[in-house]
């Protein structure tokens, strides 16, 4: 039974890389196999192993070809295979064999082949670079066949799987170690004793520095000569200890991670030190007004934390500086971070974003160097694909991959695309992503197929950072597009068009520092709540707030309210005043993780309200001119291409101002003028006399 020849095909096309086992076995039927690893087998190489064999099994390697790794799992104690269920994520491509199962998902350069070992004895293996697996229908050596439990790989292309669980080896680990006594001799036993006391000490030596040295340069650097010298092998080198030997991050990691305690604890005469880590923007010490007055151009705010961090570094690396477009991408940033961890007020922190200038203007950095970020911190899982192809591909990898960031170039068509009316994707897709953004806090139902529901997620944290120029702006803000709401979800950002380019020399990466701040938010584990959604309790950290932020939000509130109440029966502007609360919210929120970013209860202060509201004024100024400018201009083009139609219709006999008039009556007598006298300036119509029915008539008709 060749069954590599009858599946390679099916396969290959998917978008995956495969090559024959042999018949009733794990073992590879050709030499050099891990090749494949790196690259897929040509066309010829397929059809040759398909005719050099009887009898084959197919099997899938893992890593760059594919695009896909594997968790391993077949431990056979039900305990374990119960704390595997809950921290292995479910995925659309799961393989069951004779004692356990393989989960598939979206593969990435960080995702290295390893293992869990307890007792002498592997739990699961993480399947990456150099490694295989067989795959259905292919025969156990057992005889029996593999099985798809769910999809097969061959229906499911690889950018639609789900994400890998970055931290699943310590964290079934962990567990284990800590709910079942008899597997004590954990992954790190080896170092237990060892460890403890380099740890003792050098916590010990670091409660010291702090009281003495407020410089995290000279923090670290002392830690690690003081580790060289005392400790045998080095704690900050030990990649058993920490996954890697890379001395500085580590020391790092050590340090901050002690600081959170620190800081809880207040040690040596109530002093925080949160300052050595997290540096303050503008003049330490000096608060932020409470609310900034009316302005005719109001600005953004200066933000703290790692905003300000990651704001910088874009600016810093940007060969033209747009502050505004650097402020929206390290917002969507944290979003993404804080996706199902935090809430504050009823809101969730995801963000839809929109930077808007010209081609040529600058907007493609801030979202090359948040992709860049990501990265940088292993958080690239993290990154959609940012391709609404169909409001299908919108929703069907929610429920594996609920928290994620869209990054969306030239998004004019797409806006303009999921904005028009009817019954088709394009318009389900605007329905969705309204939808997405409101059940952040609650549950996204999905769409129910003939297979079962699809889509199905648990407060979804979809982030959007779009771009477009102010062409794709004026195509895409319709008043459809407002008064079913998706606009007034999005937060615009304005960048100056007439900024001038200049030389980087010499392009950096983002600090250590900051990375090891976007790291500690990734693995962040929220607080227990009993907030149940579905059946389902849901671990979330509720940010609180001191009594003169609650006074501030308070008077924003009614400052809002009042602005709706007295904008109603202006259906345009209505749907963006609504929000403007909500979206404070949002941001007070993620100004107050930034600031506080290793608390494990975030707070707000007066500082974060008028981070928030500052922005949302911003927001909302320059939304009345997008409007005025964008919608009232789209609607003038509508009643231009309809009076257009009117004309047209009557084709050589033409219509007089009279039974143009009468056809039109939904237009003002001024507007119709000035559309009419538009048109014979295009020479797209001719007001020109004809001979009607005997009688001598001027009529307008198409040229």
């Amino acid at each position: 039974m060749n069954l590599y020849k009858q599946y390679a095909r099916e396969f290959t096309e998917a978008g995956y890389s495969v090559i024959p086992d042999k018949f009733a076995s794990k073992q590879p039927a050709i030499k050099g196999w891990t090749n494949y690893c790196e690259n897929k087998p040509t066309d010829q190489e397929i059809e040759n192993w398909g005719n050099s064999f009887e009898q084959t099994n197919v099997a899938v390697c893992l890593g760059k070809a594919s695009g896909i790794v594997a968790i391993d799992f077949d431990c056979t104690d039900p305990e374990v295979a119960e704390i595997m269920e809950l921290l292995a994520p479910a995925s659309r491509v799961e393989k069951v064999g004779t004692k356990g199962w393989t989960r598939f998902y979206r593969w990435h350069p960080g995702i290295k082949t390893d293992n869990l070992k307890i007792n002498g004895n592997i739990i699961f293996e993480v399947l990456s670079e150099g490694k295989k697996t067989t795959i259905p229908p292919s025969k156990h050596p057992s005889g029996a066949s593999y099985e798809w439990k769910g999809e097969s790989l061959a229906t499911v292309r690889p950018e639609d799987l789900g994400m890998f669980p970055m931290n699943i080896i310590n964290a079934v680990n962990d567990m284990i170690v800590s709910k079942l006594p008899k597997y004590r001799s954990g992954r790190k036993e080896a170092y237990n004793k060892i460890v403890q006391g380099r740890n003792d000490l050098m916590s010990k030596y670091a409660a010291e520095l702090i009281k003495t040295e407020n410089e995290i340069g000279l923090i670290i650097n002392s830690l690690i000569e003081y580790d060289l010298q005392n400790n045998q092998p080095p704690l900050f080198s030990d990649a058993n200890e920490f996954g890697n030997d890379n001395a500085a991050t580590n020391a790092l990691a050590f340090f901050s991670s002690h600081l959170t305690s620190w800081n809880s604890k207040r040690f040596n005469n109530n002093q925080s030190y949160e300052h050595i880590l997290i540096p303050k923007v503008g003049e330490e010490g000096k608060s932020k007004s409470e609310a900034s007055e009316n302005s005719n151009n109001p600005e953004l705010p200066k933000p703290e934390g790692v905003l300000a961090a990651i704001m910088n570094y874009i600016l810093k690396n940007s060969y033209i500086e747009q502050p505004s477009f650097a402020f929206s991408a390290a917002l969507s940033l944290i979003a993404t971070l804080s996706g199902r961890k935090f809430e504050f007020e009823g809101v969730a922190p995801n963000l839809y974003l929109l930077n808007v200038a010209p081609s040529g203007s600058g907007k493609n950095a801030p979202q090359e160097k948040i992709k860049e970020v990501l990265i940088d911190a292993k958080c690239d899982y993290l990154l959609g694909s940012g391709d609404y192809v169909s409001d299908a591909s919108l929703m069907d990898g929610l429920p594996e991959s609920p928290v994620r960031l869209d990054i969306i170039d030239e998004a004019g068509g797409m806006l303009k695309s999921v904005n028009r009316g009817g019954a088709t994707y394009n318009a389900k897709m605007a329905d969705i992503l309204a939808e997405l953004y409101t059940t952040s806090t609650s549950i996204f139902l999905g769409r129910q197929t003939a297979e079962g529901n699809k889509g199905r997620a648990l407060r979804p944290n979809v982030n959007l950072l779009c771009s477009t120029t102010p062409t794709g702006l004026s195509e895409g803000v319709t008043v459809s597009a407002i008064e079913k709401g998706l606009m007034g979800r999005f937060l615009v950002f304005i960048g100056d068009g007439d900024k001038k380019a200049r030389r980087v020399e010499q392009p950096t990466r983002l600090d250590t520092k900051t990375i090891l701040n976007l790291q500690q938010l990734a693995s962040y584990q929220p607080e227990k709540s009993d907030k149940v959604i579905a059946g389902h309790a849901q671990d979330i950290t509720f940010l609180s707030k001191t009594d003169q932020a609650n006074t501030m939000l308070q008077h924003a509130f009614e400052e809002f309210d009042k602005l709706r109440i007295d904008s109603e029966g202006n259906d345009v502007m209505l749907p963006i005043i609504s929000r403007l609360y909500q979206q404070m919210l949002k941001v007070t929120m993620i100004h107050a993780i930034s600031r506080q970013i290793f608390k494990e209860t975030p707070e707000v202060d007066h500082n974060d309200v008028t981070f928030g509201y500052q922005t949302v004024q911003y927001f909302y100024y320059h939304m009345k001119d997008i409007i005025e400018q964008c919608v009232f201009s789209n609607k003038n083009e509508q009643n231009t291409q309809k009076l257009l139609n009117v004309i047209s219709k009557s084709k050589q006999q033409g219509l007089t101002k009279q039974k143009l008039t009468s056809k039109t009556r939904y237009l003002k007598k001024k507007e119709r003028n000035e559309i009419l006298e538009d048109l014979l300036e295009a020479r797209q119509i001719e007001y020109v006399q004809l001979k009607i029915d005997g009688d001598i008539n001027y009529v307008y008709r198409r040229v």
